[in-house]
């Protein structure tokens, strides 16, 4: 599309440029200029734009142009008799690609019509490209979707019904797929076994070796001696201290995580629902908080040892405590005490501990609630950074 108002000068352009093998569109001035875009935007690709004209000038002509919403790039290029700096500054703040000086060369408006055609030609490859990522980035989000709900499948629905136990759960995922794991089982009649687990990083890597370790810790699908010992003699199987659990995944996992540079911390606890006898063992998650119902006192289990796939040594140590009446074990991940408020300030386990203290005497599932909305509203948004996952058990009574 050419726009100009000197007719001399608009019909030499026009005969250059079909000589060039192009279409040439043609105005007398910019207004009219702009009702052929309108018309034509769909094919006009380079637009040759006289700045001095009646109606409009090639300045605001050259706004409209660059404001319209148009399927592809549109090159600009100014032809005027104003040649000085600032005035070739003002035509390419206006939006022009390129700047012409009356009266123009022909062999200088070729060149600068191929370089336009480069530029267009080389957009439209990137929209190519990127309408082929933005395929492959749907294909890729429906599959996460797909993983998210089958990972998403493997954590309790529910949890081992006990008219002596209150068990609640919370889990939001940073992406579609997570690093946490948490899950409350049966061990036997007498015993339940209940896990966190929060592996390093988010997403994909940290999903996979997150669903590894559920299938491990499952012991349909694991039957080698990883929560039990089988025995010859009645009742056949010897329940693995929470320790030895540790230890075991510890062998297992360390070399192929330190290959990944991945790792992962744990708590892993056994509660006997006859005694209410609770022992844990932590490799270096977040510290378990115990509240004491009669005391009206918190605080946090810190025995333990390193995570799992540093490959240090394991020193670890366990805590077994008597539950009564009203008491409340919770699990954390550190996505929830490591969000940050808009002035830099982690929200950290000493407020978890006091809201949970506070609200001690509301369901173990509304008080989750509330913590979780505490920290939305500490952080100044609904959206986590890390994955976070909260598993927790109150005792109601030992009868």
């Amino acid at each position: 599309l050419i726009a100009d108002d000197d007719i001399i000068s608009r019909r030499l352009l026009q005969k250059h440029l079909e000589n060039c093998g192009f279409e040439v569109l043609s105005a007398k001035d910019g207004a009219e200029g702009w009702e052929i875009f309108q018309q034509q935007k769909d094919s006009i690709q380079i637009v040759i734009i006289d700045w001095m004209m009646p109606k409009m000038n090639g300045i605001e002509l050259c706004q409209r142009i660059r404001k319209a919403e148009v399927s592809h790039y549109v090159y600009l290029i100014f032809l005027s008799g104003k040649g000085e700096k600032k005035d070739v500054i003002v035509g390419l703040e206006a939006g022009a690609d390129d700047y012409i000086v009356k009266p123009f060369d022909p062999a200088e408006l070729k060149v600068r019509i191929g370089a336009g055609k480069r530029i267009i030609e080389l957009e439209r490859r990137l929209k190519q490209s990127n309408e082929k990522l933005r395929i492959a980035y749907e294909a890729i989000k429906r599959d996460l979707k797909a993983a998210a709900q089958t990972q998403a499948s493997l954590l309790p629905t529910g949890f081992p019904q006990m008219k002596n136990i209150e068990f609640a759960a919370r889990f939001i995922p940073s992406s579609f797929v997570s690093g946490d794991i948490y899950n409350v089982f049966r061990l036997d009649e007498n015993h339940i076994g209940l896990y966190q687990i929060d592996v390093s990083g988010h997403g994909v890597v940290a999903a996979f070796f997150s669903v590894s370790l559920y299938r491990q810790l499952t012991q349909d699908l694991y039957p080698k001696g990883l929560l039990k010992v089988p025995l010859s003699e009645p009742p056949h199987y010897e329940i693995n201290h929470p320790k030895k659990v540790i230890a075991l995944l510890d062998k297992e996992y360390s070399s192929m995580l330190a290959a990944q540079g991945h790792y992962f911390t744990m708590v892993y606890g056994i509660l006997n629902i006859k005694t209410g006898e609770l022992s844990l063992c932590r490799a270096g998650h977040t510290f378990p908080l115990f509240i004491s119902s009669s005391k009206g006192e918190a605080d946090y289990i810190k025995e333990g040892g390193p995570p799992i796939g540093f490959g240090l040594p394991r020193f670890d140590e366990s805590k077994t405590i008597k539950l009564a009446p009203g008491d409340r074990v919770v699990l954390f991940s550190d996505g929830v005490n490591e969000s940050v408020s808009p002035q830099g300030t982690l929200y950290g386990i000493e407020r978890i501990k006091e809201f949970l203290l506070k609200h001690h005497s509301l369901p173990l599932s509304e008080a989750f609630d509330l913590l979780l909305k505490d920290v939305k509203s500490f952080q100044g948004k609904e959206e986590f950074s890390d994955d976070v996952s909260i598993l927790g058990l109150t005792w109601l009574d030992n009868k």
